[in-house]
């Protein structure tokens, strides 16, 4: 029998509330000390995950495809996709590299058995800013479409997380829950104190149980 949620909450407690900033290595490292102790070997956890790096391209190639096809003779700065390596290229100086132009959550939780993942993506931001507004981006009906059809899944695909002042002003609270209130359950607004048991019970009422599903 699996041990329940919170029962291993002293083993990472501390990994939870340490780190002022609670940059996205933060978030992913708590995140991956619960889970880790709670499921071993079950989950994977990753701090700004590459799977959406060719994101804009992979999006503008499906709406495009003929302006995605190999040059004669490609030159620097050519751009195309690769029917053998399977992702869209760049030619530098020298050798192909895969081509970069999409976005980085700041973490990915992914279930082993099933394969599927959530993206989580954090900021840390006083009552005062922007960094919410740069979030919302995930936050748009396209993107999100796009990401499930790409990962060819039927559940939405982002997790939001707000902590610091902005959580702490009402005002902000207010404009965060209108912003994602189209998926409310996949808001969490981490308080003061960051106490781990909000961010567990978040994590298995609304992020892990899609995740598990097969």
């Amino acid at each position: 029998m699996e041990p329940h949620y919170l029962s291993t909450r002293e083993n990472w407690q501390l990994a939870a509330n340490q780190g002022g900033s609670c940059a996205e290595d933060d978030v992913s490292s708590s995140v991956k000390s619960y889970l880790d102790a709670t499921y071993p070997g079950q989950w994977s956890v990753e701090c700004q995950p590459k799977d959406l790096d060719q994101l804009y391209y992979e999006y503008d190639y499906q709406q495009n495809p003929n302006s995605y096809q190999k040059p004669a003779e490609p030159v620097k700065g050519d751009v195309w996709y690769d029917t053998t390596l399977g992702f869209v290229t760049l030619t530098p100086k020298k050798n192909l590299m895969r081509a970069k132009l999409g976005c980085i959550p700041d973490c990915k939780i992914q279930h082993i058995a099933s394969g599927r993942r959530c993206f989580i993506e954090c900021k840390n931001q006083g009552p005062a800013g922007n960094a919410h507004e740069r979030a919302a981006k995930y936050a748009t009906p396209s993107m999100i479409d796009f990401v499930k059809k790409k990962f060819g899944i039927d559940y939405h695909p982002f997790g939001y997380l707000f902590t610091g002042g902005i959580v702490e002003d009402n005002s902000y609270r207010l404009e965060l829950q209108l912003i994602f209130g189209f998926a409310a359950d996949k808001l969490f607004m981490w308080r003061k104190g960051r106490d781990a048991k909000p961010l567990v019970e978040w994590l298995e009422s609304a992020i892990l149980p899609p995740l598990r599903a097969t």
